[in-house]
């Protein structure tokens, strides 16, 4: 009798030891998965490199980089960089607000210097670019102003895309939400006309 209730005590004990080595492995499992979670969502990925002919999105539109340019501006000494693609409208209407709510259209910078926002001009009559419409390729140039001491070398445009939401958590209504980074352009601009 002895040994039969040594026996059960010791076995009572091994499966206890077992049950709570799995409970440990288990939430050992859960909280490394976890914190790999969150470290993927706190450290975002870079957007990739993009290359002249690669579509990339851009507001609410997606944009294709043809070529980029350096060209004579129109008074003495002034300068003006111009890059050059194809740009549409992916939505199902009609786009004055092209590059989102608030508007952030591809952002240059090269050598530490300050570049103002571009300005979108249409290349069919070289006149600014109020709205787009759905589903039809616009040729248009992005336009930034040169400053003076800036000198000719590499260049970096940075594109943005704003987020669709076909529902959203509040009023289970179809919004446009934030930002994100979707391609950078490096490249070198050509001499212009």
């Amino acid at each position: 009798m002895d040994d039969m209730a040594r026996y059960s005590l010791r076995s009572t004990a091994r499966q206890l030891r077992v049950r709570v080595l799995a409970t440990i492995g288990v939430l050992a499992a859960i909280a490394v998965t976890w914190w790999m979670k969150v470290e993927d969502a706190r450290i975002p990925d870079a957007p990739p490199q993009i290359a002249f002919g690669e579509p990339v999105k851009a507001g609410r539109a997606i944009f294709t980089p043809q070529k980029l340019t350096i060209e004579p501006g129109r008074e003495q000494g002034e300068r003006k960089l111009v890059l050059t693609g194809l740009l549409e409208n992916v939505t199902a209407s009609s786009q004055a607000a092209i590059f989102g709510i608030p508007e952030r259209p591809p952002e240059l910078s090269s050598g530490g210097a300050k570049f103002p926002d571009p300005k979108v001009n249409l290349v069919r009559d070289n006149h600014y670019l109020k709205q787009l419409e759905p589903r039809i390729r616009e040729a248009v140039t992005f336009v930034w102003k040169v400053p003076q001491d800036w000198r000719e070398q590499d260049v970096s445009i940075e594109f943005n895309a704003q987020q669709f939401k076909l529902n959203d958590n509040l009023y289970a209504k179809a919004s446009w939400l934030g930002h994100y980074p979707t391609g950078i352009l490096k490249a070198r601009p050509e001499k212009g006309t």
